[in-house]
């Protein structure tokens, strides 16, 4: 999926025209021309980011020339791999859960899609903080960068605490350890079917009380 977003924008929605993210033009004719996804001089910095890829890209490749693709890969290309599977499941537990419905394009809206998003804390799996700390609190204030994504990481917390005082009967947070709720997510969100207005996960296990 992340490929596929990079080089088509495959899950962007029409709104902002499909768009290659090392080509800032859109591939195809946005629903809404004044909102491209790199509008302006933000299509500059994409040519500019554009020749950092390239540049590592080299280095990556010369190291691997130079030193074997062993070193390469166990000193730089292993720990990106980590990392970027890191944030793929965490991104997919951002959004994903056994009880949150998908909605059809005539039922969906702005708050709805903001407010079914989930906030889910590393405390379990990192008791001293320690990746809280590195990751600017992306875990438990995720909700909160939907909600407005112009919020900068260092008032996420506060903006957080916002929504939970707010409006706490829809705030999404689940404290279940990320390996026991990604088990939970990997069984039962396979496929979903409709169930009313909504479509819901197609799993045994989702009892009627959820919905």
């Amino acid at each position: 999926r992340r490929s596929s977003d990079l080089l088509i924008g495959a899950t962007g929605g029409p709104d902002r025209g499909r768009t290659n993210h090392y080509f800032p033009n859109p591939l195809t004719e946005p629903k809404q021309p004044k909102k491209e996804l790199f509008p302006g001089n933000w299509k500059e910095k994409v040519y500019q980011s554009d020749i950092g890829v390239a540049f590592v890209a080299a280095a990556a490749l010369a190291w691997a020339v130079c030193d074997g693709p062993a070193e390469m890969m166990a000193l730089y290309g292993g720990p990106l791999i980590v990392v970027n599977a890191w944030l793929v499941l965490y991104t997919w537990l951002q959004h994903t859960d056994v009880d949150v419905p998908h909605f059809s394009d005539n039922d969906h809206n702005f708050v709805k899609g903001a407010f079914h998003t989930i906030d889910r804390p590393y405390d379990k799996l990192d008791p001293w903080g320690v990746i809280d700390f590195l990751h600017h609190k992306i875990g438990s204030t995720h909700v909160a960068h939907h909600y407005d994504s112009t919020i900068p990481h260092y008032k996420a917390q506060a903006a957080t605490d916002a929504i939970t005082e707010n409006f706490p009967e829809i705030y999404l947070y689940d404290p279940t350890p990320i390996p026991e709720a990604l088990w939970r997510v990997c069984k039962g969100c396979a496929a979903v079917e409709k169930r009313g207005e909504y479509y819901i996960w197609n799993n045994k296990d989702v009892k009627d009380e959820l919905l």
